[in-house]
C-alpha cells in the first residue's frame, strides 16, 4: 500500500526551499549615498558615473539597520524602505557633509551589510530621502551623534548587487 510519504522524494525535486543560511549576521558595515544623476544601474549591475557627489558613511557599529515592509493598496504593491545608521561625534567635517546630505535630500544608497552583502536601496525615479538628527544625549556615557535616515517607498524591492567598487 502506498503511502504519501512514498511520494516525498519525487515531490521535492519540483519544490523550491528557502536554505538555511549559516552565516546571518545583521546591521549595516557602511553607506554610501549618491544622487540619482550619478549612478548608472542595470539589474545587479550598478556604475558610479561620478564619485565627486557621493558621501562615504562609516556605521557606528551595531548602530546600522534596513528595513522594508510591503504595503498593499487598492493601487497595487509597494515597499516602505527605511536605512539607519548612528554616526559619532559633532565635528565640524561631520556637520558639513550632513549640510550637504540634507540640502540635495534625494539619494540612491548602496550599503554594505553583515554578511558582504551590497545592495542598492532606492531607484533613480524615486530615490530615497534624507533626514538627521543631532543629540549629545544627556549623560556623560550617552554618545554625542547624528542619527541619521534614509527612507522613502518604492515598487520593488531593494536589489543585491555586485560589488560597484571593484
Amino acid at each position: 500500500m502506498s503511502t504519501k510519504m512514498d511520494n516525498l522524494p519525487k515531490l521535492q525535486k519540483a519544490m523550491k526551499t528557502i536554505n538555511k543560511q549559516y552565516e546571518n549576521m545583521g546591521g549595516l558595515l557602511k553607506l554610501w549615498a549618491i544622487p540619482p544623476a550619478d549612478v548608472s544601474v542595470s539589474g545587479d549591475q550598478v556604475t558610479i558615473n561620478t564619485d565627486a557627489n557621493m558621501i562615504s558613511i562609516h556605521v557606528k557599529e551595531d548602530s546600522g539597520s534596513f528595513d522594508e515592509d510591503l504595503s498593499r493598496s487598492f493601487t497595487g504593491s509597494s515597499y516602505k524602505v527605511e536605512l539607519k545608521a548612528t554616526v559619532p561625534c559633532d565635528t565640524k567635517e561631520t556637520l558639513a557633509l550632513i549640510s550637504e546630505l540634507e540640502r540635495k535630500n534625494k539619494y540612491l544608497v548602496i550599503y554594505l551589510d553583515g554578511n558582504g552583502n551590497y545592495k542598492l536601496a532606492g531607484t533613480k525615479d524615486v530615490p530615497l530621502r534624507f533626514l538627521a538628527k543631532a543629540t549629545t544625549g544627556n549623560t556623560p556615557s550617552t554618545l554625542n551623534r547624528y542619527d541619521l535616515t534614509f527612507s522613502g517607498i518604492q515598487l520593488s524591492r531593494a536589489v543585491i548587487i555586485q560589488n560597484p567598487f571593484d
